[in-house]
Formats: structure tokens, sequence, C-alpha cells
């Protein structure tokens, strides 16, 4: 049993360091993310079986002094005090971010692309329901945004995609413009879009803005990095804007418009395909097809109105065109505009 024990530690200890080092170096992933922590527990387990089956060695430590390398007698009190005191140390370097563990984790990918990552505020919350979609922002109060997603007859939800290595999945943004068209909150972006700027989708290197352009070059506001992930001086963001929807959801306020984009990977029709020249007015790059599709409702507080219909507005262009402007030719459109049947936004201001 005890060989068991030490052979399944080793393999499964290589794992739990491969999966954390892939964390910490690389965008997070949903398959890397429940490889580590199922393999965390099964280390803990393992852990636990090897320190049992030694638990003679810990009693005999404890009940008597050991015999240093030298000749020399360690006493029992000295062998855990020097540990719980690397211990504790260890521990305050990392809760309080002192040296060197503010160094270690600025190599981070996560620090190292704070700026394009994307984290929903706290009051938001997204979900799948059925044969839909489901965005609920809580605020302080009783406002409440609620945005609704009843999917069409040509999405296929991310929940049919089971293949192992398929990142060929749908990809969802939801967020909030002021009347001007500056971006005030983004509520939801799918995962493959939030945590890098370079995705593999359907088997290919793409950016979000090549999958989702309109919000992509909006987020250019908040985070003062253009699509390409250069910085973007003139777009930074500035301290008067108001990055929070918050303000948006009373009585007095402005008018604001939401804003959902979707797109789906391989749905090429015979206008939109990578299968011609590039500057061909509908020519995308290999994975995507035709459009990332962009419904609107204009929110006006002041009216007290509580439901709005989403209506189509257009589409984010081919592969040469993705600009971030809207594009209102929907001629070559087929099924992108069957990929939503009805979306429906719940807005409930504070008086």
């Amino acid at each position: 049993m005890s060989h068991f024990v030490n052979f399944s530690l080793l393999f499964f200890f290589v794992t739990l360091v491969a999966s954390g080092l892939l964390r910490f170096f690389k965008p997070f992933d949903l398959i890397t993310a429940r490889v580590h922590i199922v393999f965390g527990f099964c280390v803990l387990i393992l852990v636990g079986l090897h320190l049992f089956a030694r638990r003679h060695y810990f009693m005999q430590m404890l009940g008597k002094s050991a015999h240093a390398q030298e000749g020399r007698r360690m006493r029992p009190w000295k062998l855990i005090g020097g540990v719980i005191t690397a211990w504790a140390g260890i521990l305050v370097a990392a809760l309080w971010n002192l040296p060197p563990v503010g160094q270690l984790m600025s190599q981070s990918h996560e620090s190292r692309n704070r700026a394009i990552i994307f984290r929903p505020e706290e009051p938001a919350a997204a979900r799948e329901i059925e044969n839909g979609f489901e965005m609920r922002r809580l605020d302080e109060g009783e406002a409440l945004l609620q945005v609704e997603i009843l999917w069409g007859s040509a999405f296929q939800s991310p929940s049919r995609f089971t293949s192992l290595f398929n990142s060929a999945r749908p990809q969802i943004a939801i967020w909030a413009e002021s009347s001007s068209g500056s971006m005030i909150e983004t509520f939801f972006v799918s995962q493959e879009s939030a945590f890098s700027e370079g995705i593999k989708w359907s088997g290919n290197e793409l950016g979000r803005v090549d999958i989702l352009p309109l919000w992509r070059h909006s987020y250019t506001l908040v985070n003062g990095v253009d699509p390409r992930g250069r910085v973007d001086s003139y777009s930074a963001a500035t301290p008067e804007h108001n990055f929070s929807v918050s303000d948006y959801l009373r009585m007095e306020a402005q008018a604001f418009t939401i804003n959902v984009e979707v797109n789906v990977p391989d749905d090429m029709n015979d206008f939109y395909h990578s299968d011609q020249a590039e500057d061909s007015k509908g020519h995308m790059h290999p994975g995507l097809g035709q459009p990332s599709v962009l419904y609107s409702a204009r929110i006006t507080p002041s009216e007290g109105q509580t439901y709005y219909l989403l209506d189509f507005v257009g589409h984010g262009g081919s592969s040469s065109e993705m600009d971030g402007n809207v594009y209102y030719d929907s001629r070559h459109l087929t099924t992108a505009r069957q990929l939503i049947e009805r979306a429906l936004v719940k807005v409930v201001v504070q008086p």
C-alpha cells in the first residue's frame, strides 16, 4: 500500500504542478482549473494517507529528542518551532504581498495582462436557462437590470460543445453605453474572450476583436488598450468617466443603451467565408463565418418603463471591416439573423 501511495503522489503531484504553472502563466481556462482542483484534492488525500503511514515516525520525533546529522541532539520543540516560523513567514508574505511574493506574482499572466482581462462587477451574474441565457445586475436598493435572451433556431448552446479541447463555443458580450456611445459598463463576456486578446477558436488563432469587434472596440475606452493589444493613449480611461451603470438606474438619470453582441463559429454562407480574396467584402478569417450580430435597446429611466425589447441593429462587419462601427446592411446575413429569437431587458430604477 505504501508503494502505491508513494508512486501515486509522484504522478498526481506532477500533474498538480503542471496545471498550477498553466494557471500562473496562461490565461484562465476552465479545463485547466478543473484539473488543478481535482488533482489538488487527490494529492490532499494521498498526503493524508502518507502521513498516516508515517505516524510512528512523528510520534517518535515528538516523543523524544532526535539525533542530528553531526551527532548533536535536536529537541522536538526546536524542530516544531522552526517549521512553524518558516510556515508563518511564508503565510504572512503571501497575505500581505511582501517580497519576494510580490515579485513572483508580477510574473503571472493575470498581473502582466491586468488591463485586458475582463471580470464583471460583483453585482452582475449570468447563467444559462432553458434554451436561453440570463444576466442580472443588482444594485443597492431596488435597482435592477436584467437581460434575458431566448436563442433562435441557428444558435448552438455552449453546453453542446462538450469535446475536451473544443474551444469553438459561441461568444457573447453584454454591455451598456451612454447616449454618446461611450461604454458605461460591461456586464458579461464569454469565458474564452474574457481573459486574453488571443483566442484559439474552432482550431484557429484569432483575436477577440475578430469575434466580438463591436464590444472590443468599445472596451478600449475602459482599459486604454486597443484591440490589437497596443496602448491607446487617445482612448485611455479617464478619471472623470463613470464606468458603472449604477448612476443610470435612477429615475432622473440620462438615457442609455443596452447592447448584446453574439457570434458563433463556422457559420459560413455563400457571401461570408474565407475562400476568397482578403480584400473582398465578404472575406472572413478561417474559423469565422458570418459577422457578429448586434441587438440593442435604448433605456430611458425617466419614462418609468420596466420592459424593453432589444432590436436587431446590424453586424460587426467582415474581417476587412472590423473597425468598431456597426454595419447596417444585413442583406447577406442568413442564419446569423436566427441566432436570437427574442431578447428582453427588465429595468427597475431607484425612485
